[in-house]
């Protein structure tokens, strides 16, 4: 972030993170009103010991009097303490649920944001670090609520009130007492601007710690496969290093700062006992307002110690809500236009028109691509890795927008109709499947979720699934791990063609991963997607050229342009890019058999 840009962001962060505490105002009230209740009640105590040491203590009054008098300061000091504990309680606990609901909408604005924000935000994040918005930051925003919002308010009023007090009771003692306060406000600023700045470093190698971890676990089987578990401890020792080190720096911050504070408090206190017992001896004052001012010395210095304790907080705090507000305010990249209609149930007529495409920051993997696929037809994708293949299938559904051209669905361009709309005719198999964390059933009803149990069940025999998931262990309610760990590669394919069956879609994309399963499994599949394809304008991007010749349009891709279209039979004939291809795989199929 631009060094000129922080304190003004800073500023923001603070402005909004109040914004969230105003549908609050009646929490913040009984957090204000218990801790101004508690500052003026911590007044009395030190008032009674007063009335104890010159009424009780040193009064010649006589025995019975002083007896009275005792018993009724007691009283009137537990008084003040069981009204403080009701306070202590009513503050601790009002402010702490009002805590825990700043993290909950916090935690419901990133994550909303995240489900609204393109895939080219995800494209150069990486998840840990996002993870980390999530729960670490919101986590350390909770103590602006609980420690700082009306800590802040009720320490000034609390001061005020000490000052009005002491200077009624002895204004020579309040004036020494009020000394040190400057000074303590000046270390407080300058201890502020130095730590500022390394709150959002700490952040930020958090993040990196929990990115790595994160991506880590997730590749654990590639760290075990080359052995790399040693060369990974060594990358994470290094993020973790870099965050102690920033940890350290801050704590050096506190580590000077507090020793100066309490030097200064000290030198108060023995201050005000060297000018307090001059006093004393000469009778301008008593020894009980002395031991009144040693109670409220500790008092009034704790504010304005509470001073650079709270703006720790808040600078902890806002360095988090940065983080927190610079995902909440992205923007994605592609958006519903104003006018933008729902599409209704399409017949699946696809165009790209002279299409030009490029990922953010890169090069052009797409240029001047233009092609029509008929309802229900099915257009094979094929080239070498790199060619657009993929990149042609993402700008369908509209996951990216070209910076060129048009892509038409039945004549409309898909710009003006809403994504959601668009994306409920849109179904994709994709040779990197991803099942979710939970049951069969929970998986497959993905593709709709107010299906009923025969429909699941019919998904999944459509998906050649049903025979396997029957001999689960619970059946449909199995649970399968995460990323479906429990499942084999064949089985995870078919539970996402079952997905893709029961979300029932006109338009089908199909990126084929039958290359690392086993025979069987293979053929169970390609019998799944034939069923799947049957009636809807299908797009294959073709591993195997073997499986696509009964495509009714094979497209050759290369360096981002279309070189070929045509039949199977037409491109063989051509003895191009596709009959080469298709002679490479079949010589290699030859060999290995």
């Amino acid at each position: 972030m631009d060094e000129k840009n922080k304190p003004r962001n800073r500023r923001q962060a603070f402005v909004r993170l109040v914004d969230y505490l105003k549908p609050h105002k009646g929490s913040v009230a009984i957090g204000v009103t218990a801790n101004i209740g508690l500052g003026l009640i911590a007044l009395i105590p030190p008032l009674i010991y007063r009335r104890i040491t010159d009424g009780v203590i040193l009064s010649d009054a006589p025995a019975a009097q002083r007896t009275h008098t005792l018993l009724l300061c007691a009283a009137g000091a537990m008084l003040a303490y069981a009204a403080s504990a009701l306070l202590v309680f009513c503050r601790s606990f009002v402010m702490h649920v009002l805590g825990e609901k700043i993290i909950l909408e916090l935690r419901r604005s990133i994550f909303s944001r995240l489900q609204m924000l393109s895939l080219s935000y995800f494209d150069s994040r990486q998840t840990g670090e996002i993870m980390s918005r999530v729960t670490n930051d919101s986590e350390v925003v909770e103590s602006f609520v609980n420690h700082a919002a009306d800590t802040l308010i009720s320490d000034v009023i609390k001061l005020f009130a000490m000052v009005t007090v002491m200077f009624i009771v002895s204004p020579t003692l309040a004036a020494i007492a009020l000394v040190p306060v400057p000074i303590l406000f000046v270390l407080a600023f300058r201890f502020s601007k130095r730590v500022r700045p390394l709150y959002r470093r700490i952040r930020e190698r958090l993040a990196d710690i929990n990115a790595g971890i994160q991506e880590r676990i997730s590749g654990i089987r590639v760290v075990k496969s080359f052995a790399r578990e040693e060369y990974e401890y060594g990358r994470f020792d290094a993020e973790a290093s870099s965050y102690y080190d920033a940890r350290v720096n801050a704590v050096k911050q506190w580590a000077s700062f507090f020793p100066q504070v309490d030097l200064l408090v000290r030198s108060g206190i023995v201050a005000i006992w060297a000018v307090g017992a001059l006093l004393v001896m000469r009778g301008q004052t008593t020894m009980g307002t002395l031991v009144m001012f040693h109670s409220y010395l500790g008092m009034l210095y704790e504010p304005v110690g509470n001073l650079a304790r709270i703006n720790d907080t808040i600078q902890r705090s806002l360095a988090a809500a940065e983080r927190i507000f610079e995902v909440v305010d992205e923007q994605p990249a592609i958006q519903d236009a104003p006018d933008a209609v729902k599409i209704g149930r399409i017949q699946g007529r696809v165009e790209l028109e002279n299409v030009s495409f490029r990922y953010e920051d890169g090069e052009e993997v797409l240029k001047e691509v233009s092609l029509t696929a008929e309802p229900g037809q099915i257009v094979a994708l094929v080239g070498r890795s790199g060619a657009g293949k993929t990149s042609i299938v993402n700008l369908i559904p509209r996951f990216y927008d070209p910076i060129a051209g048009r892509v038409l669905i039945d004549g409309t361009d898909i710009r003006t109709v809403t994504q959601a709309s668009l994306r409920r005719q849109v179904a994709m198999v994709l040779q990197d499947t991803f099942l979710f964390n939970g049951t069969v059933s929970e998986n497959i009803r993905y593709g709709k979720l107010e299906a009923t149990d025969e429909e699941v069940r019919e998904a999944a025999r459509i998906a050649n699934a049903e025979e396997f998931i029957l001999e689960m262990p619970s059946g449909y309610e199995t649970e399968i791990g995460e990323r479906g760990i429990k499942l084999s590669g064949g089985q995870k394919q078919r539970l996402a063609i079952a997905r893709a069956v029961l979300a029932d879609p006109r338009i089908l994309i199909l990126d084929e991963a039958t290359s690392s399963v086993d025979s069987e499994s293979e053929y169970l599949i390609h019998r799944a997607m034939d069923r799947l394809m049957e009636g809807r304008t299908t797009f294959v991007i073709a591993h195997r050229l073997s499986t696509i010749k009964h495509a009714g349009q094979i497209i050759a891709l290369e360096h981002g342009r279309i070189v070929e279209a045509g039949d199977h039979s037409t491109l063989l004939d051509a003895d191009g890019v596709y009959s080469q291809m298709y002679a490479t795989q079949f010589r290699l199929a030859e060999d290995a058999g």
